[in-house]
Order: C-alpha cells, then structure tokens, then sequence
C-alpha cells in the first residue's frame, strides 16, 4: 500500500508540517484504517472521508477547505518528498517576507517500478513574476512540488474540479495571475511511476484533458503567447491522439487550429510521421473540410 511510504515521508520532514490532512476519496483498500493509525503516534494526522467518489481536485479542495494553517503544500497519496522538502521551501518563502502571493515548486525524481530505474526530472523553468505566458506555453510545476498559501487557492476559487488531466497545470496557469513563482532547481520530491492504470496513463483522459486546458485557457494563449502557440499545443494533442488511435478526437482538435496555412502546414507535418495507415483517411477528411471554409 503505497499510503504507508507517502505519510512516512510527510511525517519524518526536518521541519514536519503542523497539520497532515489526508482526504480519502471513497478508497477500497484499508487506506482509511492505515492513516487513523498514523493518528495515534502522529497527532498532527488527520482522515477526512468524503461521502461519494468525488476526484482528485475534489479531494484538494476539501483538503484545503479543512486546513488550519496558512501555507499548503499537496501530494498524491503514491508519492513521496525528499527529507528536506518542506524546510527549503519555507527558507525560499522566509526570503521574500512570507509573501502568501507567492507558490514554491520544485524538481523532481522519478522512480519507474516496472525499471526499477530512478532518474532527474527537471521540470521547466517557472520562476519569477509574469510566469503566464511561460505556463499557457508549456506546462509546469507538478501537485507534490507545490507549496503555496491558502489566501491565494482561495482567490482563484480554489481548483477547477472539471479538468480531466493536467490538473496541476490548470492550476499553476490560475495561480499565475495572482502570485510570483520561486522553482528550486532540485528533486525534493519522488515521483513513483507504477504499472496499475491511472490518469496519466488513461489516453482518452490524457487527450481530454489537454484539450480542456488549452479551450478553458484559448484566448489567454492566443493574447501573451499567439496563434503559433495556440496550433502548437493543437498540434501535439492531435499527435497523441493519433498515436493511441483515436482518429475522430484527432480531427476535431486539429479542426480548431487558427488559420487555413497553419491547418494546412499542421497536416502536412502529421502526415510525415506516418504513424499508422488510417491516419491518411483522417488527413484527407480534414484538408476536405479545410477545402470547403
């Protein structure tokens, strides 16, 4: 059960949290059992069971509805943080007076147990802040990075718990407007890769989700970042969509590309990659339909 090595990690911190809120989202294992055991020798846990299988953002919001403190920091319950996660992040935010407009995040491990093979994941570069345009371009900082305050979850409305996938990402894009970003250049948490199904790996969530963020956030990327970001982003959810066969979702992302030579350039560049035979119906449907406008 990987819930026992996450609250290790969260409670064996140099410097350990005031409140540890674990929110169970209607689990079937013994996960509710495990964490009110924590509660006896760590008083500063806390189980909180929500009534009906709600989701991950769902599960972030009541968790930071029923925090106490000021500062929130997330995981994910088959995740853990290096020793001197918390430590270095509140010495990042003791620099900049304890500004609440403020999210710390950091890079990561990553630990693939079907390899065995633990490697650095240095996420992109989010610091500083007018990091919007950076985060309508690429996403960014990961959920079990993220240390922010609670005034500014609160001022963006707390998290969007619509988006499919890319929740962080939806996330860190909504916190933009409102905070400065400090991204610590070290893996201060690991990220465990496992082969049982999740979001990540869901294709249609992972295509879905993309595509939520990039039509929530259209016109912010077309106003800081332009058409050529906006195709782009189109361009690589319409190639994950084709890799993993589905043709259908692949036209209609493609079909919100802006311009008739952007779509044009966009089919042609898929093409090249010839990713399988049926992918060559898909391209003359939509030049078809591109013809017609």
């Amino acid at each position: 059960m990987t819930i026992k090595y996450c609250l290790d990690s969260v409670c064996n911190q140099t410097d350990p949290p005031d409140e540890i809120i674990v929110v169970d989202d209607c689990s079937t294992d013994a996960t509710v059992e495990v964490v009110n055991g924590y509660s006896r020798s760590h008083p500063s846990v806390r189980c909180v069971v929500l009534e009906r299988n709600s989701g991950a953002q769902a599960a972030r919001n009541r968790g930071i509805k029923e925090a106490t403190g000021e500062w929130i920091a997330f995981q994910d319950s088959d995740d853990e943080w290096m020793p001197e996660k918390i430590v270095k992040q509140i010495a990042a935010l003791e620099r900049i007076d304890f500004d609440p407009m403020t999210v710390v995040h950091t890079d990561c491990f990553r630990f693939d147990h079907a390899t065995s093979i633990k490697s650095l994941w240095s996420l992109p570069r989010v610091d500083g802040k007018m990091v919007s345009p950076k985060l309508l371009s690429v996403a960014g900082p990961m959920f079990q990075g993220m240390l922010t305050s609670k005034a500014a979850l609160e001022k963006i409305g707390l998290l969007d718990e619509g988006v499919p996938s890319y929740q962080e990402w939806d996330t860190s894009i909504q916190l933009a407007k409102q905070c400065r970003f400090i991204h610590l250049r070290e893996p201060l948490f690991v990220y465990h890769l496992h082969t049982a199904d999740t979001i990540s790996k869901n294709r249609e969530k992972d295509v879905e989700g993309y595509q939520y963020v990039i039509d929530k956030h259209r016109q912010e990327i077309l106003d800081l970042c332009g058409a050529n970001a906006l195709n782009g982003h189109l361009e690589n959810n319409a190639l994950k969509a084709i890799r993993w066969g589905l043709y259908e979702d692949a036209g209609k992302i493609l079909a919100k590309s802006i311009g008739v030579t952007a779509r044009g350039r966009r089919l042609k560049f898929l093409a090249r990659h010839k990713i399988n035979p049926r992918w060559y119906e898909l391209v003359a449907r939509v030049a078809a339909r591109i013809k017609r406008m």
